[in-house]
């Protein structure tokens, strides 16, 4: 490959870097060009990406970024999956790939600059989507206020009962 043409492809990884919250990097040493279509379009499916790219490559565009970090990371033959929203749903669908094909393998990973290994990729992939950490946390969160507002009702609610004890008892006199 062309000096030219292998700066312009690490200026446009550079690029993605940018707008991406998690690398992940899998060995696909002995995966047919049909098991790599596979894992590319299941990764697609969720808005990530999925690319065998040069390494020398991603060592340029990780140059000086919060990516910087993976760089001794980078040997041998890898692939690089890319994550724009949910870094979890990425490591899912690929650590489901994995099991699907023996020869995908998990080597190191990257979650907004902090460097993960292959068992701890698993255990990202065991996470809940994001929209239900989202409602969880909120759960959480509500439940101290819900609380409150109960007790703060009960008080109300046992004064209008003995007001209405007193008026019924009143009443029937």
């Amino acid at each position: 490959m062309k000096k030219e043409r292998k700066l312009e492809l690490s200026q446009k990884l550079a690029e993605q870097l940018e707008g991406a919250n998690a690398i992940l990097v899998f060995d696909y040493t002995g995966l047919t060009v049909q098991e790599m279509e596979d894992v590319r379009n299941s990764v697609k499916e969720i808005g990530a990406t999925f690319n065998v790219i040069k390494n020398s490559v991603v060592a340029k565009a990780i140059e000086n970024s919060k990516w910087e970090s993976l760089k001794e990371h980078l040997k041998g033959t890898n692939a690089y999956a890319l994550s724009f929203d949910d870094a979890a749903a990425l490591a899912k669908v690929l650590v489901a790939k994995a099991k699907s094909y023996d020869k995908l393998k998990a080597k190191v990973g990257s979650l907004d600059g902090s460097v993960v290994d292959a068992k701890q990729i698993e255990a990202l992939s065991k996470l809940p989507p994001k929209e239900v950490m989202v409602a969880q946390l909120l759960g959480t969160m509500k439940a101290p206020i819900t609380g409150f507002v109960n007790v703060l009702a009960g008080n109300i609610r046992q004064l209008m009962y003995v007001l209405k004890a007193i008026e019924e008892k009143k009443g029937n006199e």
